[in-house]
This record gives structure tokens, sequence and C-alpha cells, in this order.
């Protein structure tokens, strides 16, 4: 429960600082978060497959975690009119919501309804 306090903080000053614009520090947070929260440092989230990061996280609610962060990059790179970074941020998010959905016992809303954006996102392309 501790981790999706600090995660809901975290999305909320990235939210905060994207829609004052200011995406570079948007991007930070994110960044900075990935250490924070799950213990992996920005740059390896970056250069690793959705595979081996679900293989290193484990667990449900930190896939979610991270694919929640990747989403917002892919936001805010779109917004910089960066697409083909965006949209590699979020098919890394999509399989990792994907990887969540099938661990939750019971269905999970949230990742249901994160799937769906994403992917229509990545078709409208």
């Amino acid at each position: 429960m501790r981790m999706i306090s600090q995660l809901s903080s975290v999305i909320a000053r990235i939210l905060f600082a994207k829609n004052a614009q200011n995406y570079a520090e948007a991007l930070q947070m994110a960044q900075n978060a990935y250490d924070q929260l799950l213990g992996l440092n920005g740059e390896l989230v970056d250069q690793m497959d959705a595979a081996t990061l679900i293989m290193l996280l484990g667990e449900k609610e930190k896939i979610k975690a991270l694919a929640s962060l990747l989403r917002e990059e892919g936001e805010i790179l779109h917004l910089q009119a960066k697409p083909f970074e965006g949209d590699a941020k979020y098919e890394k998010a999509l399989a990792l919501f994907q990887e969540a959905l099938r661990l939750s016992t019971s269905g999970d809303h949230e990742c249901e309804a994160a799937i769906s954006v994403l992917q229509t996102k990545l078709k409208a392309k």
C-alpha cells in the first residue's frame, strides 16, 4: 500500500509539471521515481525490454507502477513532438500492463482501462 501512495504522489507531481509544460522536469521526476520506488536505474529501464523488467520486478504492483510511469513518459514525449520515443514508452507500458493483468487473480479494471487506451493510441499511428 505504501508504494501505491508514493506512486500516486509522484504521478500527481508529474502531471502538475506536465500541465505547466515543464516537460524536462516531469521526465526527470519519472526517471527519479524508477529508482526511488522500484530500485531501477532509469537508463537501464530504457534499455531493457518488457520481459526483462517483468522478471526483475516480479510483483504485480511494481509492474503496474513501472507501466504507469512509462505511460506518463510516453505522453510527455508526444507533447514534445517525439512520437517514436513516446510510442516506445507506450509499447513497453502496454506489455507491462498486460502482464500485470495476467498476474491478477480477479481482473484489474485499472489495467484493462490502461491497456485499452494504450492500444488505441498505438493503433492511431
